[in-house]
């Protein structure tokens, strides 16, 4: 296998990652919505807004070959406000007002973090290359440069079903809250969840 590269995320990565996003959390973007593979992802490069100049996220990727293959975005400060205009009535013209609405309540509903603390919002493989340390990978790296600009842990939100929860296990993160939601449940399909915390080890502040 072609060896996988690690780099910071540029705006010129967009499209890719959100591809990736939108297969890999594909039952979650489904559920309760008439909208194709290729509706969703049209609609989140609408109204998604995330610069590579950003200050209140890390956000690196996974590459083979030159293309993405996995993506990890990490908030480590109060979300700034977004200069983005989002021609919300054009899309929900296309797309229909209730699609429009229920999966902007999407993007919102798994959201837990407080500015002390750093918060994986997503992190995301593609679907033909999981099993190969990609994933474990892309945390390891986060991880480094966290503890490098003076971050003391780093925490998620897992469905307690899903699989990766067994490599946030194995890369020590600590299960504090489990979460039960039929909130959650109705937007995402999934009720039960639990977050998850590291301790990292704390370096001397780096520039990054």
């Amino acid at each position: 296998m072609a060896q996988i590269s690690i780099e910071k995320y540029q705006d010129s990565d967009f499209k890719e990652v959100i591809s990736i996003l939108v297969s890999s959390f594909e039952k979650k973007f489904y559920h309760r919505q008439n909208l194709t593979m290729d509706n969703i992802e049209n609609i989140l490069y609408s109204i998604w807004d995330i610069k590579a100049e950003n200050s209140s996220y890390v956000h690196f990727v996974a590459k083979k070959d030159g293309k993405v293959v996995g993506a990890i975005l990490i908030r480590v400060g109060k979300q700034l406000k977004s200069n983005k205009k989002i021609p919300f009535f054009n899309l929900c013209y296309h797309y229909g007002f209730f699609n429009m609405l229920f999966l902007i309540f999407k993007l919102f509903v798994l959201e837990r973090f407080t500015v002390e603390e750093c918060y994986v919002e997503h992190i995301a493989v593609d679907k033909f290359i999981r099993g190969n340390g990609v994933g474990e990978l892309l945390i390891s790296y986060a991880e480094e440069v966290l503890s490098g600009m003076g971050f003391s842990s780093l925490s998620l939100v897992v469905a307690e079903s899903n699989i990766a929860k067994h490599l946030y296990d194995r890369k020590g993160f600590k299960e504090i809250e489990h979460i039960s939601s039929r909130f959650k449940g109705y937007f995402i399909g999934i009720n039960q969840w639990v977050f998850m915390r590291k301790n990292l080890i704390k370096k001397v502040k780096e520039n990054y």
